[in-house]
């Protein structure tokens, strides 16, 4: 039951809070900690990530080194992608970006023991590389090096999806 409100002070701010009967303001507003903010070692779930958990950290890993290389080397990360530069330096760029944000992010999940969202993570993102498939296919015509190494990926990127999800918490 609410009977009035008063001021609190918090991180040094004075903020109005209601009063409830049989609890002081600071019983309810949580205070935050370096855990909360930057999980330690010790704070990351203890189970084995298993062979699709390293299979997916692998992955992660990879797509932050092909996200770092253009941005770093454009101009090579863009031959081995299979659509040369051209003057169209842009698209390394957003490329790089793109691999680098994605993989951070498959890390991230990976450590964090969410295997759910990695699987959802993997099995979402299966659509860019049949996409860059299709850029390479438009823009150099069959080539199947190319082809097999991003339709290769999207297929690698469903079957850990689904290994993902098979997994037992």
């Amino acid at each position: 039951m609410i009977h009035s409100a008063r001021n609190v002070s918090v991180w040094g701010h004075s903020l109005r809070a209601p009063a409830i009967a049989g609890a002081s303001a600071e019983s309810y507003i949580q205070p935050m900690n370096d855990a909360a903010i930057a999980p330690s070692a010790s704070s990351l779930p203890s189970r084995r990530l298993g062979g699709a958990g390293i299979a997916t950290l692998l992955t992660g890993l990879t797509l932050c080194f092909i996200g770092a290389r253009f941005l770093v080397v454009p101009g090579a990360a863009a031959a081995g992608f299979g659509v040369p530069l051209a003057g169209l330096a842009a698209y390394a760029v957003a490329k790089g970006a793109r691999d680098l944000s994605f993989g951070a992010l498959l890390i991230a999940v990976t450590l964090l023991g969410e295997r759910r969202a990695a699987a959802l993570t993997l099995l979402l993102g299966s659509v860019i590389p049949v996409v860059d498939g299709a850029i390479v296919l438009a823009w150099r015509g069959a080539h199947p090096g190319y082809l097999a190494m991003h339709w290769g990926t999207a297929v690698l990127c469903v079957a850990l999806g689904a290994l993902q999800l098979r997994r037992r918490a």
